[in-house]
């Protein structure tokens, strides 16, 4: 067996290369991943809207259906949000290797420190407020509960003779669902 000589300089430019590629991934797979649901969400409206026209030649697509497709985007959309979940969690894993590293070299030439903007101990907290990944599944979450609201409009379900109490009451609360889902998952400090 040949002798190997592991360079530990090299080892941790490779460990930090591959930290900074996931991390430049998960950034770029949360934006493709709202695109494709927004497309779905704009697809489906735009059939929902053509469909009525067709009952005039004898097709008439029950109201059920209707509350089906819409109930079945606002679920996807609640998949959406925890993909951007994961995603940002993905990205704080990435992140925090690439601070562990930067770590590592700060111990050994402490001169660095003002190069450095994030350590393990800056980094910014996997649920803050107001990034684009939050920003992202507050839009999704708001899509998605304006979906649900739809469906169950379709149902006719009404509260005191109300006709939106329920499907506002719906949304409202499934978008707060989801946001306090989004803070349980990804805390706001790194403590």
């Amino acid at each position: 067996m040949a002798n190997l000589e592991l360079d530990p300089e090299e080892i941790l430019e490779l460990e930090f290369e591959y930290a900074r590629e996931t991390a430049a991934q998960a950034q770029s797979d949360r934006t493709t991943i709202v695109n494709l649901y927004l497309l779905l969400v704009g697809g489906v409206s735009s059939a929902a809207v053509a469909l009525p026209q067709l009952a005039s030649r004898g097709f008439d697509v029950p109201r059920g259906a209707y509350s089906l497709l819409f109930a079945l985007l606002g679920l996807i959309g609640f998949f959406t949000v925890m993909k951007l979940i994961r995603l940002r969690q993905a990205w704080y894993d990435s992140a925090l290797a690439m601070s562990q590293i930067k770590d590592f070299y700060l111990d050994k030439f402490p001169d660095l420190k003002p190069a450095f903007r994030w350590t393990t101990e800056t980094i910014p907290a996997p649920g803050k407020p107001w990034t684009i990944t939050f920003n992202l599944a507050l839009l999704v979450a708001l899509v998605d509960s304006v979906a649900l609201a739809v469906a169950v409009d379709f149902t006719d379900l009404r509260v005191s003779g109300h006709d939106y109490v329920a499907p506002l009451l719906a949304a409202a609360i499934f978008f707060f669902w989801q946001v306090w889902f989004y803070f349980i998952q990804l805390p706001w400090s790194n403590q």
